[in-house]
């Protein structure tokens, strides 16, 4: 069984509750790290200005109390390993509709994949 680590939580539980409950549940079979939960001013402009993110500060699901974004990845972690990203995201969006919850996977974006990111399918 496999488990969040002190700081994974920490930042997941910036995150709305069905994040929650969803991610918990998927660290279960996963071995995984949370790396963003609710993300402030400084830094989401960082993440925009560094070509992280396309939203400026207030347009990202990151920006909102409680979070409605989570970026999740997989363990050990390795960012050139795309193969993971897929598996994991794959397990995320199974549980995710296992669960009822409606959510979206930054992989489907248009122009930027983000394939760490996780969101509710809900409007701002």
């Amino acid at each position: 069984m496999n488990t969040l680590s002190k700081k994974s939580i920490q930042k997941l539980n910036t995150c709305h509750s069905d994040l929650k409950r969803l991610i918990k549940t998927v660290a279960l079979e996963e071995k995984c790290a949370v790396i963003c939960g609710f993300r402030g001013r400084y830094e989401q402009e960082k993440a925009y200005y560094d070509g992280k993110s396309k939203a400026k500060w207030g347009m990202s699901k990151h920006n909102l109390k409680p979070s409605q974004a989570v970026d999740v990845v997989p363990l050990p972690l390795d960012w050139n390993n795309i193969e993971r990203f897929e598996k994991l995201g794959r397990k995320i969006m199974q549980k995710a509709d296992e669960l009822n919850i409606n959510i979206k996977w930054g992989r489907d974006f248009k122009g930027l994949k983000d394939y760490p990111h996780f969101e509710l399918n809900t409007d701002i």
